[in-house]
């Protein structure tokens, strides 16, 4: 399964995305976690902030559509559409074999990769860093005992940049903030746009009343999951949060409910229809 984090800049979306990669690992998963945010906060947890040398999806392009056998310039519209039956596999293909990186048995990480000279110069925006997944995840095929999560760029511009097809399940998270929920509402009506599943978290709760708060303002869309707020986890977010466990839990119960997955279906239809 794929998970998809996303919620305004500060929510935490990091943060339980991080915590989300350990517990899949801690179930027995081999997890690819992919951050598609050039300010690489899940790198940054997963790896204590000792980030290792690695090839970034920001630089990826022309090893994508030679993985494909598609002509460089291609636009990643086009060469999903003509692609038939290849498919990405996390151990197996040269894009894949080229761009993760493992950290430890079963935890692998995958990086837009920070700004680079052609962003820099305005020659690109930042989003195309992270431009490849946009046809990298609705074609990645994945065994039983794979578990991919996602930590989408802060806003709801991940929600628009076209890579949320890919997800089995969008995890959106909120704080008990009216602007954090603000952007968890545009988010959400996004998703539904592309027909991608997704589910309300909330985090930073420190009280009832901040949960009454987030349900009322979410106008009685369910809460899936509830997260305290933690100075400890804020500190050490490569730490893992035992007392997380039956939330998280709760979140894969979610997404298991969404497979098998359309992935491939949903991305057909959005770069079918523009």
């Amino acid at each position: 399964m794929i998970l998809g984090f996303l919620g305004k800049g500060g929510s935490g979306k990091s943060t339980v995305a991080t915590q989300m990669a350990l517990w899949l690992h801690s179930q027995g998963k081999e997890v690819l976690a992919i951050d598609a945010d050039h300010n690489m906060d899940l790198a940054y947890n997963l790896t204590g902030g000792n980030l290792p040398e690695m090839n970034h999806l920001g630089s990826s392009r022309e090893d994508l559509f030679a993985t494909l056998g598609l002509e460089a310039k291609t636009k990643f519209r086009d060469g999903f559409l003509q692609v038939e039956n290849q498919r990405f596999r996390i151990n197996d293909d040269e894009f894949s074999k080229t761009f993760i990186h493992e950290l430890k048995d079963r935890m692998m990480i995958m990086s837009a990769g920070p700004q680079t000279e052609k962003v820099l110069a305005g020659n690109a925006c930042s989003h195309s860093l992270s431009a490849p997944l946009k046809v990298y995840l609705p074609l990645l095929e994945l065994e039983d005992n794979q578990s991919v999560v996602v930590d989408e760029k802060a806003g709801a511009d991940g929600a628009s940049t076209g890579i949320v097809t890919g997800f089995d399940l969008g995890v959106i998270v909120t704080e008990p903030a009216m602007h954090s929920i603000k952007t968890a509402k545009q988010i959400a009506e996004l998703l539904s746009r592309f027909n991608v599943p997704h589910i309300f978290i909330a985090n930073k709760v420190q009280s009832e009343d901040d949960i009454s708060f987030i349900k009322y303002s979410l106008e009685g869309q369910n809460v899936a999951a509830t997260f305290g707020h933690s100075l400890s986890i804020q500190r050490n977010p490569e730490a893992f949060a035992q007392g997380w466990l039956e939330e998280l839990a709760n979140i894969h119960q979610h997404a298991t409910a969404q497979l098998p997955t359309r992935r491939y279906e949903r991305t057909r239809e959005k770069f079918s229809g523009s």
